[in-house]
């Protein structure tokens, strides 16, 4: 077994995150570079870096000797340890969408109120954040909506924080990261905030952060608001996986969001529409009993009814002809077609239809139909 073999340890012994970072190193001191100290989320990148400086350094060698064995082993290595980083990325990002599905069957069915309150405990519990908090964008103004603190006893910033943000407006001159995050509408990574000049000190200080991540809700195309969280369990140290899982958690909370704005707004359409067409049935209901008392006659009763009923008055009677005219109109004829079978001419049928409309306080022959259908229908009932 080659030194390189003894140094880079087996797959199945570690994880592919560790053993990519011990290729690193390996890689490194073979190519007698420094070994960098970078984040794991920059070990894709570093390993390609190296790949491609192990690549060149077997290409200037003339001779096959130890050395360049152990390149090619290196660059196997990588290639392979490449390929379990992608698998491992993406069975990473299946988990976060799992984790997110499961959170926003909590949020189904829930107003976009309720949705506000609920999003930053979900978000806290599914993705394991102490600190989680959903605000609104209105114009250049950062109104910090609800903050949610896992265990708000053990955290000596939590009652100065929840002071701090209860009705706060913070302008987002005085906070320039967020102000880019709601221009891009990209999720923002701030592992040192008190270092970074971006930042809105004041809530630095007051929250005792040491590092957070934050990510627009964009709905329609237009940052409406943001999620920020902080303290991941379990050393409360955030990294971009923690950004990727903010960013598509509030991607679904987004769509979520606005479907339960578009429901809420025609469940209020659905009301008011009802409420139409009661006014408009109570109308015609009174049309219709307006113009009985008047084709009928009414009894003394049902005078004195009529007379106390002062916003109902009596609807002059049809004659012959017009009810003739109405029996055709109720069937869907034209103008013409009535004219030709009564024998007179057009403009006498516009004629009657006018006076009958004045008669019936109608301005549609859908509404003379209707309430002509009641008259006849009324009339009937009485008959019987």
């Amino acid at each position: 077994m080659t030194a390189l073999m003894q140094v880079v340890p087996d797959l199945q012994d570690v994880t592919v995150v560790e053993r990519a970072e011990a290729l690193v190193v390996a890689a490194a001191d073979h190519l007698r570079l420094p070994a960098a100290n970078l984040p794991k989320a920059a070990l894709g990148c570093l390993l390609d870096e190296l790949s491609q400086l192990l690549e060149q350094r077997t290409a200037l060698s003339a001779e096959s000797t130890v050395d360049s064995t152990e390149t090619a082993e290196l660059l196997i290595s990588i290639l392979r340890v490449r390929c379990g980083l992608l698998d491992h990325d993406l069975s990473r990002r299946v988990r976060y969408l799992s984790e997110i599905r499961n959170a926003l069957g909590d949020l189904r069915g829930l107003s976009p109120r309720e949705m506000i309150y609920a999003a930053p405990v979900l978000l806290s519990r599914e993705f394991g954040f102490a600190r989680t908090m959903i605000s609104t964008v209105r114009g250049s103004v950062w109104r910090p909506q609800h903050l949610f603190i896992e265990d708000e006893r053990a955290d000596p910033y939590s009652r100065p924080f929840l002071e701090y943000v209860r009705g706060a407006h913070i302008q987002l001159a005085d906070a320039p990261l967020e102000a880019e995050l709601i221009r891009k509408r990209c999720g923002a990574f701030v592992p040192l905030p008190k270092d970074d000049k971006r930042t809105f000190k004041e809530l630095i200080n007051v929250s005792g952060c040491r590092g957070y991540i934050a990510a627009p809700i964009t709905v329609g195309g237009r940052a409406i608001g943001m999620l920020h969280a902080d303290r991941p369990e379990p050393d409360g140290v955030v990294t971009t996986d923690h950004l990727d899982q903010l960013e598509a958690f509030a991607e679904c909370l987004a769509v979520a969001f606005e479907s339960a704005v578009l429901e809420e707004k025609a469940a209020r359409q659905r009301v008011e529409v009802e409420k139409l067409c009661g006014n408009v049935d109570e109308l015609l209901r009174r049309s219709a009993r307006s113009a009985l008392w008047s084709v009928s006659g009414a009894t003394p009763s049902q005078r004195h009814d009529s007379h106390d009923r002062r916003d109902q008055p009596a609807v002059p009677a049809l004659t012959a002809r017009e009810r003739e005219i109405m029996s055709y109109v109720a069937t869907g004829a034209t103008n013409g077609q009535i004219a030709r079978c009564l024998v007179i001419s057009e403009g006498t049928v516009k004629s009657h239809l006018k006076h009958i409309a004045t008669k019936l306080h109608t301005s549609s022959r859908a509404a003379a139909v209707a309430v002509y259908a009641g008259i006849a229908t009324a009339a009937s009932g009485e008959s019987r």
